[in-house]
């Protein structure tokens, strides 16, 4: 029992050094980014992320977090958003640098970034076991063990956002749940780039509210793009934006005049689809599209919001950005 109490008292305060560190590096590459746009260069129309016809043929995957019973958390909801959110970015990248003629189950991997990992089932669609396998995003045949490095991209995703989290008991983390979240999505992100061998080809920049502007930029410079949106419900200007972290969202498209397209792990409002194991299939998404308010509620909290998310609307609180280097 100490040495638990031990360990859930370093976390709290290596949480608490994190935010100063995470506070000035967001700000700072908000700044950097900013100075390398030009508002007059950026036009009204929207911009994708490319497709590639290889293993992302219409842009953005777009996987589902609903796939397993055993994905969910303590309290009984659906977890693993963000580990989804970057599974769906690392996908587009590794994709991007694959044989352009190549086809899910053609069995060739040519860039580390996502591996076969042996999927126990019949390759899906295959003929070759793959990285790139619809059953290689996740196969239900295999448990997640959280403490385990096991199981398919999604959940092999998961154990780098999640190690150690099960140590700490959540409700002493109190308000700082969901930075901390966000803190290991982070973090894991980073060792899983170091664990390919591609650290020095990407960067990881964490952004704490961030501007539309800065996205929009960031998007069109083919960057991935994890949002930590939340839902206005009672929200203090006085907290710190950095600890509401609600749900992720990975952006896919975005227009300037002020519309956003997301892979959201929760919905899919544009293509509704009643199978969560569908959009293993990465040519099968849905890019769903939201309207921009730049009058948010909290303005302390978010410079802007999607009034219309899940009815009630969304605070865009903060971002984790994924940019290959040049």
């Amino acid at each position: 029992m100490k040495t638990k109490l031990i360990i859930e008292s370093i976390f709290i305060v290596t949480i608490l050094l994190a935010v100063c560190f995470l506070t000035v590096g967001s700000y700072r590459s908000a700044q950097i980014i900013q100075r390398k746009s030009n508002d007059n260069s950026i036009s009204d129309e929207w911009y994708y992320l490319p497709a590639f016809l290889n293993y992302a043929p219409n842009g953005l995957p777009d996987f589902s977090q609903k796939q397993q019973n055993d994905w969910k958390d303590l309290e009984g909801h659906q977890a693993l958003c963000g580990s989804v959110c970057l599974a769906d970015i690392l996908w587009w990248f590794d994709s991007q640098h694959e044989n352009q003629s190549g086809y899910p189950g053609d069995g060739n991997d040519t860039y580390p970034l996502v591996q076969d990992y042996h999927a126990p089932g019949v390759p899906i669609p295959g003929p070759h076991s793959d990285d790139h396998n619809y059953n290689n995003v996740n196969d239900n045949q295999t448990p997640y063990l959280r403490s385990q490095q096991n199981g398919e991209l999604i959940e092999r995703v998961a154990w780098y956002a999640n190690r150690q989290k099960d140590m700490i008991r959540y409700e002493i983390l109190g308000p700082f749940k969901g930075f901390y979240n966000a803190f290991k999505l982070l973090y894991g992100t980073k060792q899983w780039l170091l664990d390919c061998n591609l650290q020095n080809n990407y960067s990881v920049t964490p952004i704490m509210r961030p501007s539309f502007s800065t996205i929009a930029t960031y998007l069109r410079n083919n960057s991935g793009i994890i949002l930590g949106i939340d839902f206005p419900v009672h929200k203090p200007d006085f907290i710190p934006s950095f600890l509401y972290w609600g749900h992720l969202v990975a952006v896919a498209g975005i227009n300037p005049l002020g519309y956003i397209a997301v892979s959201d792990p929760y919905l899919d409002k544009m293509n509704p689809s009643v199978d969560p194991y569908e959009h293993n299939n990465a040519s099968i998404v849905s890019h769903d599209v939201y309207r921009v308010d730049f009058t948010s509620p909290y303005l302390g909290l978010a410079s802007w919001w999607l009034p219309d998310y899940r009815g009630g609307g969304a605070l865009v609180i903060g971002a984790i950005v994924i940019s290959e280097k040049s």
